[in-house]
């Protein structure tokens, strides 16, 4: 499984990482060419070569600090020792996730180049990237869910899906 992610992630190297958003809890980063396409509400929309979607456990490092996880998404945005009772993480901007998210793409003005592409045991890799930051992706469960998927948005192909249980093909 590991070569056949390797190969799967390899055509990022070289591409620029400029994007993130999420749909509910699903992360999703936008690689390569940006493209403007078609949405399903038939509005312009700006994606990437590649999208990566990620459906399990991650987070962008620089060094030994966690710049931004997946767990931010759960945080309001503004830190507090407490936290606010009516805090609805899916309200996109009220949480720490979407706001470190914003800063650290500076609103999808700033990119980073992938430089290496890492992988691990159980699905799990790491995306190197300039200016020393690092995307991990690490499967945190053994249920039979998808974790993660590449893939080209609004071109007919395949899909490179990992689960709990391996490769989905």
């Amino acid at each position: 499984m590991r070569e056949q992610i390797q190969e799967a992630l390899g055509v990022l190297i070289g591409a620029p990482l400029w994007a993130s958003g999420r749909a509910a809890d699903l992360e999703w980063f936008a690689f390569g060419q940006r493209r403007t396409v078609k949405g399903f509400r038939g509005d312009a929309k700006e994606v990437g070569e590649y999208a990566l979607h990620v459906h399990c456990a991650w987070r962008i490092r620089r060094g030994d600090q966690v710049v931004i996880g997946s767990g931010d998404l759960y945080v309001p945005a503004e830190e507090s020792d407490n936290k606010p009772e009516d805090f609805d993480w899916e309200v996109q901007g009220a949480s720490r996730r979407d706001k470190c998210i914003a800063e650290l793409f500076q609103n999808e003005t700033r990119q980073f180049l992938v430089k290496q592409v890492q992988v691990g045991e159980a699905g799990s890799f790491s995306i190197v990237l300039d200016s020393e930051y690092v995307l991990d992706v690490f499967p945190d469960d053994s249920l039979s869910d998808e974790h993660w998927r590449i893939f080209k948005p609004y071109i007919e192909g395949p899909h490179f899906v990992v689960t709990g249980k391996g490769l989905e093909t």
